[in-house]
């Protein structure tokens, strides 16, 4: 697509590393967000070219607009949008359901070509502050296009061309409602799950306190997702409500299986049981991100003494290595705790472990 003008509509986590990318990519990024503190926020830290105070001021001059905005308030900045939207103007989203959209949308019939999107990439952190342009690299991007006419099916390879030369993700075309079931077992269910975990934590660190204590390490990981808003959380599965029950009665099918298999000691039936998640999970692709980016984890032991954890984040920090999560896995007082740094990517995690050990570290990776 020609370097145009693009607005972005909505400047956290998602809105805010694409207005950073199409920005580093020639594009002039017009910016709103509902908060207009964000919004100078995102033009002072450079995400966007110039900052509107309405949705429809931003879309008015853009040859292409994102909608970054929670599910529900999608359709309404539609709505507010189509008098002031130029008829050849391509509008999108990034909402993680899809049909209820597309279906208030069609019924709109706005002049301009609307192509559903969502990008298959995220953190457990919001905000623009957490913005990163790179954000989008080997993703998968669906989209969920509206009609199938000559100018609609430009615009779709318009806007796919776009996502895939300059965001740097992998474009697949899905139906809204696919998409919905698809994303409500891949992503919504785990949020669920991953809550539901903290919440059984929770039940037993009411009798026995040292269990969150213990809540390190794997725990930690399984669960990482559960730090998302709630906010945002509570308006997808609502919005996405009848696939997501599906799922829920998919994952309480299995409990139940498990549940029986423990009352009638039945060994074989929980070796099955755990043969086959083992065996389906390693169909799963390993190198393609999904909604929450992987971490590469090196592990390094240090001593419970004062500076121990500055001297090694100091280390990696001075060979310009991103350290994107940090927690204390294994602790002894008095002695050795083993100290896990999450990185972005695996170079950059063997690059961190050479560092590390020529620094006299016994860093080590699982």
């Amino acid at each position: 697509m020609e370097r145009s003008t693009a607005a972005v509509l909505g400047l956290g986590l998602i809105g805010g590393s694409l207005a950073f990318r199409l920005r580093n990519k020639g594009y002039r990024v017009i910016g709103y967000d509902i908060s207009e503190e964000r919004t100078q926020t995102a033009f002072h830290l450079g995400a966007i070219s110039e900052g509107r105070s309405s949705p429809a001021e931003a879309a008015r001059d853009s040859d292409i607009v994102f909608i970054a905005a929670p599910v529900g308030a999608i359709v309404p900045i539609i709505e507010d949008i189509i008098p002031h939207t130029r008829p050849g103007a391509i509008v999108t989203d990034v909402g993680s359901v899809k049909r209820p959209i597309m279906e208030k949308v069609e019924a709109l019939r706005p002049p301009f070509t609307f192509i559903g999107g969502h990008p298959m990439a995220g953190s457990e952190q919001g905000g623009i502050e957490a913005a990163d342009p790179n954000l989008f690299e080997n993703a998968v991007y669906v989209l969920t296009p509206m009609g199938e006419d000559a100018a609609k099916e430009e615009s779709f390879r318009q806007l796919a061309g776009l996502i895939e030369s300059d965001l740097g993700a992998t474009v697949m075309a899905m139906e809204a409602k696919v998409h919905d079931e698809v994303v409500a077992a891949v992503s919504h269910l785990p949020h669920i799950v991953a809550a539901a975990l903290v919440h059984a934590l929770g039940r037993t660190a009411e009798r026995t306190p040292a269990a969150l204590a213990l809540a390190a390490g794997g725990f930690r990981d399984t669960t990482r997702i559960a730090s998302g808003l709630p906010d945002l959380w509570a308006d997808i599965c609502l919005h996405n409500r009848a696939p997501v029950l599906r799922t829920i009665a998919f994952m309480q099918d299995a409990l139940e299986k498990v549940q029986e298999a423990l009352l009638t000691q039945d060994v074989e039936g929980l070796q099955e049981f755990f043969a086959f998640a083992r065996d389906l999970r390693a169909e799963v692709p390993a190198a393609q991100k999904g909604l929450l980016p992987p971490l590469f984890d090196v592990f390094v032991p240090v001593p419970d003494m004062p500076g121990a954890i500055s001297a090694v984040t100091s280390l990696l920090a001075s060979a310009e290595l991103n350290v994107k999560d940090i927690s204390i896995v294994r602790q002894r007082e008095g002695e050795v705790g083993a100290l896990r740094i999450g990185l972005a990517d695996g170079h950059s995690r063997d690059r961190a472990l050479e560092i590390l050990q020529m620094g006299g570290y016994k860093a080590y990776r699982r």
